[in-house]
């Protein structure tokens, strides 16, 4: 039987588990420091180790395997939409019969003339949640151009913030220089400020982590003015945004008035990296702030300016 202990901060797994004269040892992280939600996935590994042994995991109703997912990976937000879109689908399918084939009727009846970075954020939650369940079909990828610039100069920056309304600006300069994504900015609460210190909390990140990041001084006078409530981003009513899609509106007339094309809530986030790495911020660094479990993970989000490659030419002697 597999149990959990407590290495540093995070809980990991150990143990075997047998059937007849099968054996399987477990060596591995549960990514969580809260001992109920690593019991909880524990439990998980074990259920779905001891299914495939007996041959029953690929006939796990997919509604299943979706669900425990999301309780797992407690995902919110745009997970929970593209898992309701994916279980509303495949609701009589069970994982063997999620094929190539049955993807590409996903696609015709939900994601028709979509974007290939749109099909392939659903691929990615599809294909995690098999993975999750010891399956991997060969889904295949969309192929992307990549080639959209995702971050602003200086003065088109200020331009946009200046364009966000006033309520809601504090909640744009925080993501354009702490590099949070969108979710963990509208979590923050009072006690994750601590100005003392000089640094913020993000109690947890995507990939199950809490990181500790110093404040920007522009972001420090942000959270000094704002006033005491229990969330401290929240619409201009005053109520804590209870779905961050929301937002986008206020985002799409703030870039219309401000002539910025192409450039989402998330590529906030691109921009910061872009603009850290221009400053010549290493990638060591970029990964502890931004919360990145890997190098990969970095170069997807950090680019440059041309001009900052022609100076960067230009200093060699």
């Amino acid at each position: 039987m597999l149990s959990i202990y407590k290495r540093k901060e995070t809980y990991h797994i150990r143990g075997t588990i047998s059937d007849g004269d099968r054996v399987v040892t477990v060596r591995r992280t549960t990514g969580q420091t809260n001992k109920r939600r690593a019991e909880e996935i524990c439990r998980y590994v074990e259920a779905t180790i001891l299914n495939e042994m007996k041959g029953g995991v690929s006939s796990l109703p997919f509604v299943v395997a979706a669900d425990n997912w999301l309780k797992i990976k407690q995902r919110g937000g745009t997970d929970t939409y593209i898992v309701s879109k994916l279980k509303e689908h495949f609701a009589e399918y069970q994982l063997n019969h999620i094929t190539k084939e049955a993807w590409q009727h996903f696609i015709s009846r939900n994601l028709f003339g979509g974007k290939p970075s749109n099909v392939n954020r659903y691929r990615a939650t599809l294909v995690s949640i098999l993975n999750s369940a010891s399956v991997s079909p060969a889904i295949p990828k969309e192929k992307e151009i990549n080639d959209r610039v995702r971050f602003l100069t200086y003065e088109k920056q200020e331009q946009l913030l200046a364009e966000y309304p006033e309520f809601i600006r504090p909640l744009f300069i925080t993501l354009c220089y702490q590099g949070l994504r969108l979710s963990e900015a509208l979590g923050l609460r009072p006690h994750d400020i601590d100005l003392e210190a000089n640094t913020l909390l993000v109690e947890k990140s995507k990939n199950g982590k809490r990181r500790i990041i110093p404040l920007h001084d522009r972001v420090r006078g942000v959270f000094v003015s704002l006033p005491s409530r229990p969330i401290l981003f929240t619409n201009s009513s005053g109520v804590p945004y209870a779905d961050a899609r929301n937002l986008r509106g206020v985002h799409i007339r703030a870039c219309r008035r401000a002539s910025v094309s192409e450039f989402t809530i998330h590529d906030w986030r691109h921009h910061w990296a872009s603009r850290l790495v221009m400053a010549g911020a290493t990638m060591p660094v970029l990964m502890k702030l931004g919360g990145w479990s890997s190098e990969r993970m970095v170069l997807r989000y950090a680019s440059v300016s041309d001009q900052h490659i022609s100076d960067t030419l230009r200093r060699l002697k």
